[in-house]
């Protein structure tokens, strides 16, 4: 199950500020989490995301379809929110299926 993360940017927000601190965080987490999948959506061309997911104010960051951060995180607590949403979805000793 892919691990969906969705940053929500404006104007003001510059490509290379959120490359920087968002995106290089997530591009840095695949090798641990190689199911991480992530999107930026620009409200300002698309503005019926702004009302879609109610963000207050921008970069607002949505990890599985929840708000979890706006503005920029730091990058230790971008990757401990991340790692913290995988734990809970990893499958239970029941759930887990084993090869014959």
């Amino acid at each position: 199950m892919r691990l969906e993360v969705e940053v929500l940017i404006a104007t003001g927000c510059t490509p290379f500020e959120v490359k920087k601190k968002v995106i290089s965080v997530l591009e840095g987490m695949k090798g641990e989490v190689p199911d991480l999948a992530w999107r930026v959506m620009d409200i300002t061309e698309m503005p019926e995301l702004a009302v879609k997911y109610r963000a207050p104010m921008t970069p607002a960051i949505y990890i599985d379809g929840k708000l979890e951060f706006m503005g920029y995180p730091k990058q230790a607590a971008l990757q401990a929110k991340i790692k913290s949403t995988t734990a809970r979805r990893a499958p239970t000793t029941e759930e887990k299926v084993y090869p014959h």
